[in-house]
């Protein structure tokens, strides 16, 4: 009896401390559960069914986290360097989808095969995608409204009290209007690259081929906002263009982008003269045509150079070619066959797409924006 009550005991013990491993083991498997479930709808509400505002980042943060290196490594794509230029990051694809429909977009160059010529029109880097770039933007168009309204009365807006006064503050919204779309780089300019193409007609096709490039670094916000705005908006809504006149002063290209209109007003400062290499706006008012000086053009296009009436008025100006007039391309556009304006499409030399280029805070420029690369059928 001794031995038999041993064994029972013994099996009891046994058989509790199996019970005791299954309770262990089923609690362990109900907590994998329930956090499994956890998650499961933590990772659901962050994948998509996020409130309308939070699905994607806005056009501005992500050109903000682009500008700062926090998106070029994405993918790990990046363009190939061109003309000393620093390489951009390849295409924000994570964004793309939930951009593709939205308001504002980024400005992120799209994909082009090297045999393709056309596509669909760019996106817009911040079409007012925030409360603070709207108010901005309807800020600087109710002042430009009223700049233009002075300028049509036929006032020397130059020696008038008011006109300056007025035109002060549509430079001012201007600058905020330009930090808030393209980004606040302090005293450092901005940039647009623009690809050229040359065809047969030109005389060194043969030995030089179809490709050029020129840059051209934006003169300061400081002096002339306006008119580096107006460029600015040129580039990021690029159609088509061409160098179509052929001058002994002046290389004057042909613009075809959303801004169609001429300036404002003649914005004009004395620190930043029609030297050799300047671009400007051509015509009085100013643009949206535009040229390369190719000589100094300081009396040409300066204060007082056009018309007798006005001393002070001179034709707008946008930048100076940091790229392009002493490696020959400048002076190769001015090879094109014929003088003055070439009424020839095949003689001129096409300006298939534009780059728009900010500081990357390191002494170099990245690529915020390029538009479509494009040469017109006809």
């Amino acid at each position: 009896m001794g031995y038999d009550s041993n064994k029972k005991s013994m099996r009891s013990q046994q058989q509790q401390r199996i019970t005791l491993v299954l309770s262990a083991v089923s609690l362990c498997v109900v907590i994998f559960l329930i956090i499994s479930l956890l998650g499961g709808e933590s990772s659901s509400s962050k994948s998509g069914t996020a409130p309308q505002g939070g699905k994607s980042v806005t056009a501005s943060k992500l050109m903000r986290m682009r500008q700062a290196g926090l998106l070029q490594q994405e993918q790990g794509g990046e363009a190939a360097p061109a003309d000393g230029v620093k390489p951009v990051a390849g295409d924000i694809n994570d964004h793309k989808a939930a951009h593709k429909k939205a308001a504002g977009r980024v400005m992120t160059p799209p994909v082009q095969k090297t045999d393709q010529r056309k596509s669909e029109m760019p996106p817009v880097l911040s079409k007012m995608d925030t409360p603070e770039e709207q108010a901005a933007a309807k800020k600087q168009s109710d002042l430009d409204a009223e700049v233009r309204s002075i300028k049509a009365t036929g006032v020397i807006m130059e020696a008038d009290e008011h006109s300056l006064e007025v035109t002060g503050r549509l430079q001012d919204a201007t600058r905020e209007l330009i930090k808030l779309r393209y980004g606040d780089h302090g005293d450092q300019n901005y940039r647009i690259k623009f690809d050229l193409e040359f065809q047969p007609t030109i005389p060194d096709f043969a030995e030089r081929g179809k490709d050029g490039t020129l840059i051209v670094e934006l003169a300061p916000i400081s002096l002339i906002p306006v008119s580096v705005f107006n460029f600015l908006e040129i580039a990021r809504t690029w159609k088509k263009g061409a160098f179509h006149r052929n001058a002994g002063h002046v290389l004057q290209a042909m613009s075809r982008s959303e801004v169609t209109r001429s300036m404002p007003f003649q914005e004009y400062s004395k620190e930043y003269p029609h030297k050799k290499g300047t671009i400007g706006y051509a015509g009085r008012p100013s643009g949206p045509e535009f040229y390369v000086s190719i000589e100094d053009n300081s009396r040409n296009h300066g204060p007082g150079s056009q018309q007798k009436k006005n001393p002070y008025e001179a034709d707008c100006i946008i930048g100076t070619v940091v790229q392009g007039m002493e490696d020959g391309t400048a002076a190769r556009i001015h090879t094109m066959p014929g003088r003055e304006f070439i009424g020839d499409k095949k003689k001129w030399v096409w300006i298939r797409r534009m780059h728009i280029m900010v500081p990357d805070g390191r002494g170099g420029y990245v690529e915020l924006f390029s538009s479509p690369d494009v040469i017109p059928a006809d």
